[in-house]
């Protein structure tokens, strides 16, 4: 019997077992080979690898810092920002952290306590509750079955939460969107990272991230047929503005969430809870998510600090800032997703860089008139 079981090893659920794992009987699932080299490992984080101002925030309110290992290069300090519909462009000044998230992730579970017990490419597929200990359902890495019980049970396991889903299958979920993100080789990478919008394709939006010799190209399109043909017009056309990507190397698709009204955000009751995206804390303008996973997580930890009696509202207490977080950043995303607003914005070059030579290189935009 364990005291806790998670479900998801990335940073909410690696956050609540190092806070944990030295005060209870800790069990940490996730469907990654975490155990084997990330080459082998086919269920490897599908995320750009940008550490937001708000995710170094929080690494730094936890005390930890970032080692060598994890850093990707290049460090770079400007979005440059298209709206590929109205033939604008922009640069602005940003400050993120370039990381290799799948080491980044593997960093944060090599901080965990011993005493945890770790199952790797273990994956979900029951529960049964009671008031007592939840019993939980795997399918093992080699492809067999196990059975373990616990006080309480914390889905850590993202936009698809499989314990979402099983056990608050008529709870608000967030709308779901598709992240087709594709690795190209390039001879030198570009001295930004791009923000791209185009409505035709979608209303979020896509992004561009060199790293090393490479360059990963993503966007997030409303879940439905056709994305993958979709996402291939979408590099067709930044192809055709002028960004230089080679060969593609590999391409991965994963679900994200874009919650939009507090009903969206469900942390769980009982002897069940969410935390990180599974709960949807993750921003709904930037689709940034990091930062909330990291906080959740501490936050939860500090709810089971006292036992699972009264943690879930504890919980909530704790995680009425983050809720707070996701409001206002789903009334920016009204205003960045608004085309109106955001030409506005980009035509007037509030807070945009000045061009300043071979230094803001211009994309050619004309081959869309």
């Amino acid at each position: 019997m364990y005291d806790i079981a998670i479900i998801g090893a990335g940073p909410a659920g690696s956050t609540l077992a190092r806070r944990l794992g030295s005060k209870h009987r800790v069990l940490l699932v996730d469907r990654r080979r975490m155990d084997l080299d990330p080459c082998q490992s086919p269920a490897s984080k599908l995320c750009g690898g940008l550490l937001a101002p708000a995710a170094q925030r929080e690494l730094a309110r936890q005390g930890l810092g970032i080692p060598q290992a994890v850093i990707a290069g290049p460090q770079l300090f400007a979005v440059r920002t298209l709206d590929l519909s109205a033939e604008l462009e922009r640069l602005y000044q940003r400050f993120y952290v370039n990381v290799d998230r799948e080491a980044f992730d593997r960093w944060l579970v090599s901080l965990v306590p011993h005493s945890v017990e770790r199952c790797w490419g273990w994956s979900l597929s029951a529960i049964e509750t009671d008031e007592e200990a939840p019993t939980l359902t795997f399918r093992t890495a080699d492809g067999g079955r196990a059975s373990v019980r616990a006080r309480m049970v914390i889905g850590a396991d993202g936009a698809s939460s499989t314990v979402r889903r099983l056990v608050y299958p008529t709870e608000t979920s967030p709308e779901r969107y598709s992240a087709v993100q594709a690795v190209f080789d390039v001879g030198s990478a570009d001295p930004f990272y791009g923000a791209i919008f185009d409505e035709s394709l979608t209303d979020f939006y896509g992004w561009t991230i060199p790293k090393g010799g490479t360059v990963a190209v993503g966007a997030a399109f409303p879940v439905g047929a056709g994305v993958p043909a979709r996402y291939d017009e979408f590099v067709g056309k930044l192809r055709a503005s002028g960004f230089r990507f080679g060969r593609e190397l590999h391409r991965g698709a994963a679900a994200i969430s874009r919650p939009t009204r507090p009903s969206h955000l469900f942390v769980g009751r009982g002897r069940v809870l969410l935390a990180g995206e599974a709960a949807g804390f993750i921003s709904p303008s930037s689709a940034e998510g990091i930062s909330y996973a990291l906080r959740s997580g501490a936050d939860l930890a500090g709810a089971l600090d006292a036992g699972p009696q009264g943690a879930a509202s504890r919980y909530v207490s704790a995680a009425w800032p983050l809720a707070l977080r996701v409001g206002v950043k789903a009334a920016k995303g009204g205003a960045i997703y608004g085309a109106a607003t955001r030409r506005l914005v980009m035509r007037s070059g509030l807070g945009a860089l000045p061009a300043s030579g071979s230094h803001n290189p211009q994309v050619d935009l004309g081959w869309l008139r």
